[in-house]
């Protein structure tokens, strides 16, 4: 019971994170992350100092170089994604992570799906479909047409098939060393090389770091529970089933981007919402 706890408090995390990013909206992508990681940087380096370090072999080190630029690219698409189209839109599209992560799952690990996870597919698919239904659409295809010029909705797809290798990949990682090293230590390292190609970058400075610090540790607060709950999660319970009970913060983020962003159209973009969820559901602990 306890993993189930903390897997929800990991997507409930993941949720509010979400809509704070979208409610900054005098804030830019990379101003965005560079508070957002500058502030979590104590906790991960607390986190490494506090955890046990774990006998490391070859294996180890080739998948945790391979998972930086990995969850680099997928960092900034998603928070590009986040301000570029309302929540309901974009973020359920993370749902087709496991639907893409068969085919990692299958070249990377040998894993392999039955019938259910076509199911599961399936219901992604078509709720992606009823995702940008309208209700008063010309025909058939003006969902497929509301899609295309979608810019959020395609950058979190892009998203889910990043996250579908790195997650893949970073499994890989933790089997080879243990959950909360590697969550930390991973973290510890992508932050610091994020903000170090940031701020060499000339483009932002540290200035904005501290004019917004209040919002910056939230956000920083808030990736940490979201890491921190995650590990403890998984080391307690089977992986699949607290991932998707994690995945549960789609549901969340919808449900918030509603009550707090007051978006429109929720009636499509919930029910198309619990399609996806109810297809990665299918997925991960049927398929």
């Amino acid at each position: 019971m306890i993993w189930f706890l903390l897997s929800l408090a990991a997507a409930i995390s993941i949720a509010a994170r979400d809509v704070s990013i979208k409610t900054y909206e005098d804030l830019a992508p990379p101003e965005i992350a560079l508070l957002e990681l500058f502030w979590a940087v104590p906790y991960f380096l607390l986190g490494f100092i506090l955890v046990e370090t774990p006998s490391l072999d070859q294996t180890f080190w080739w998948t945790f170089i391979l998972s930086i630029p990995l969850n680099i690219s997928a960092y900034v698409l998603y928070l590009y994604a986040i301000k570029l189209s309302p929540i309901s839109l974009a973020v359920p599209f993370l749902a087709f992570t496991p639907a893409f992560m068969i085919l990692t799952g299958f070249f990377i690990l040998g894993e392999t799906i039955n019938i259910w996870g076509g199911v599961g597919i399936s219901l992604i698919v078509l709720g992606g479909y009823v995702l940008h239904c309208k209700k008063k659409q010309a025909n058939f295809f003006t969902p497929f047409s509301a899609f295309l010029h979608e810019k959020g909705s395609w950058f979190m797809l892009i998203v889910a098939i990043l996250f579908a290798f790195a997650a893949v990949i970073g499994k890989k990682a933790i089997l080879h060393s243990s959950p909360l090293f590697f969550s930390y230590t991973f973290f510890l390292v992508f932050n610091i090389t994020v903000l170090a190609g940031l701020l060499l970058g000339g483009k932002k400075d540290w200035k904005k770091i501290l004019r917004n610090t209040p919002r910056g540790i939230w956000l920083g607060s808030l990736l940490m529970m979201h890491i921190s709950f995650h590990g403890l999660a998984i080391a307690l319970s089977t992986a699949v089933y607290m991932v998707a009970v994690k995945r549960s913060s789609i549901l969340f983020s919808v449900f918030l981007s509603w009550f707090i962003l007051k978006e429109t159209d929720i009636r499509y973009r919930g029910f198309g919402t619990v399609l996806m969820f109810v297809g990665m559901l299918f997925i991960t602990i049927l398929g």
